[in-house]
């Protein structure tokens, strides 16, 4: 497998986790409720976190879950608290 095809797999793994943190943030948001909403999805992005760094074991898309377990982190919580300021 070349470089490209290993960087597209690990986009491909970081781009799909990333359409499931907007999907489940969004419908948290809708249907959530009011204050006990931002803590399930806190919940929800720390599970999606942990799932993302138990996968990076595996060898052949270890580094694609590795970021997505970044990105969830980085973007998931702070996405988290703008997604409940505004009201």
């Amino acid at each position: 497998m070349t470089d490209k095809q290993k960087a597209n797999k690990n986009m491909t793994i970081v781009a799909i986790n990333m359409a499931l943190l907007i999907a489940y943030t969004l419908l948290i948001r809708i249907y959530g409720g009011g204050g006990e909403g931002v803590i399930f999805l806190a919940f929800i992005i720390a599970m999606h976190f942990a799932l993302c760094l138990l996968l990076a074991i595996i060898p052949n898309l270890g580094k694609g879950f590795l970021l997505s377990a970044l990105a969830v982190l980085l973007i998931g919580f702070s996405t988290c608290y703008v997604a409940y300021t505004i009201h």
